[in-house]
């Protein structure tokens, strides 16, 4: 967790702790509904300030521990009042009911079929498939790790459209990547620097040229937004 994340959560265990303590002096009753009350505050707040807690169960006992702390303090120092002890009992509940509704409204990924639950997905573009980022995404090749693991193409076969997006296919010289020659493998030389590489490493890299990132112009809509954009002319020259 970073600073900012640690520091909501003790300003806000700081806030419930003294909101369940004024309720528990109060009323016994006052403050087993406050109790009540606290789980959807707690999660309100780190929803509001945007909090990322990779681990579900610092969410789901931080407002536990809050009503805890306070109707225990009472309990000890001011009234022993059994009924107060059910209070944390109360938060547990009303926070395990939230965690529940939301975990089975929330989507799985589509390969390992853990519950996405507000994390981090992607839509693969290459099959469309909702995956999570902490198992099942390529960061670095912007797909799935399905279609990573199957070569799965993108791009059309149709030399036609081939053709439009590169002009004709280099009949020498070697691909830039997997060092194919002009005689084994269909080469299309970058619009850019000239370099070749053949379709399936055009395909492989999304479009993009591997050495100056200039894109070709018919991507995928959905492929679009996970590419780089080549850089312009007057950051080269600077």
């Amino acid at each position: 967790m970073n600073a900012r994340t640690i520091t909501t959560l003790v300003a806000s265990a700081f806030l419930l702790t003294l909101l369940e303590l004024v309720a528990a002096l109060a009323n016994t009753w006052v403050a087993l509904v406050c109790a009540l009350l606290l789980a959807p505050l707690a999660f309100g707040i780190f929803r509001f300030f945007e909090v990322e807690i990779a681990n579900p169960w610092i969410e789901f006992l931080a407002p536990c521990a809050t009503s805890l702390m306070g109707s225990v303090i009472v309990y000890l120092g001011v009234r022993s009042d059994p009924p107060l002890l059910l209070a944390p009992l109360a938060t547990a509940a009303a926070g395990g009911l939230i965690v529940g509704i939301r975990k089975m409204g929330s989507q799985r990924c589509s390969l390992c079929n853990r519950r996405i639950a507000g994390g981090v997905a992607f839509t693969c573009p290459r099959c469309g498939l909702l995956v999570c980022e902490q198992h099942c995404w390529s960061f670095e090749h912007c797909r799935c790790r399905l279609c990573e693991e199957n070569r799965v193409p993108v791009f059309t076969p149709d030399g036609r459209w081939w053709d439009k997006q590169f002009g004709p296919r280099t009949t020498y010289g070697k691909c830039q990547l997997c060092l194919a020659s002009a005689a084994d493998a269909d080469l299309r030389p970058c619009g850019k620097c000239g370099r070749p590489q053949c379709r399936e490493c055009w395909d492989f890299c999304n479009g993009q040229c591997s050495r100056c990132h200039w894109m070709i112009e018919d991507v995928p809509e959905a492929l679009r937004p996970f590419l780089m954009e080549p850089p312009s002319p007057r950051s080269l020259r600077q």
